[in-house]
């Protein structure tokens, strides 16, 4: 059987919808079929705390990245306490998952650029919250 009248027996198989709207409706069925709802395996409470541990997660493992993230999360549990952490102090918290000193320096920039952009307004929770 060629690749067309395979196409047109499955069009006619399953019915083709008339309107956009329903031919819409048929794509996101079939995407949620291909593609299943994922879990995310890194522990985090905002949005916020999903980004600084993806920051985290370079190069460690998802395990590890959930064991350290509680303490730093304790000390710093916002973009505005986290942009002006001390560096060494992060490093110390956050050692354990390796380049300590990089991952450190990309969590502070990361929090100052959200404070100095959004003015430490969680814009990701107001993003996701419209959805």
């Amino acid at each position: 059987m060629t690749t067309y009248l395979r196409r047109l027996h499955y069009a006619l198989a399953m019915g083709r919808p008339r309107t956009a709207k329903g031919r819409g409706r048929v794509v996101v069925e079939r995407l949620a079929e291909q593609y299943p709802p994922i879990t995310i395996p890194l522990d985090h409470a905002s949005p916020f705390q999903l980004l600084a541990a993806v920051i985290l997660s370079a190069q460690c493992t998802d395990a590890r990245v959930n064991q350290v993230t509680p303490a730093l999360f304790a000390r710093f549990p916002d973009a505005s306490s986290l942009s002006q952490a001390d560096p060494r102090e992060v490093e110390a918290l956050i050692h354990s998952t390796g380049f300590f000193r990089a991952k450190a320096a990309s969590l502070i920039g990361m929090a100052l650029a959200v404070v100095e952009r959004f003015e430490g307004f969680d814009v990701l929770r107001c993003t996701l919250a419209r959805r």
